[in-house]
């Protein structure tokens, strides 16, 4: 399930990614442009991974939990996100995107 934080002021900052039983309050995620994972406990965001170590931010807010204006391409959601009616497409999934996969496991 993803979300949009944002600062105090509305300002959309990042696109994360969290367990669908997630806590409001207080739950870890996964930043979806970069490979950092974080926890946000009542407003205070704290992102791992940074060169200079953790990086913390106050006052931040879930601001967004829809689902059909969060999934697929990273740069338009940010793009549409003033767009209260903006949906983004489905993602469209062929058969030939799985042949990479080797189904001879044997179990």
């Amino acid at each position: 399930m993803r979300l949009m934080l944002s600062t105090v002021n509305g300002e959309p900052s990042l696109l994360v990614e969290v367990d669908g039983n997630y806590d409001p309050v207080k739950f870890a995620f996964r930043v979806i442009n970069g490979g950092w994972d974080g926890k946000f406990v009542n407003g205070d965001m704290t992102v791992d991974g940074s060169y200079d170590g953790a990086v913390v931010c106050r006052g931040m807010t879930i601001s967004c939990d829809t689902q059909s204006r969060l999934h697929g391409d990273y740069h338009a959601v940010f793009s549409n996100f003033d767009n209260v009616d903006y949906e983004a497409p489905e993602p469209e999934y062929k058969k030939t995107d799985f042949t990479d996969f080797d189904d001879d496991i044997p179990f």
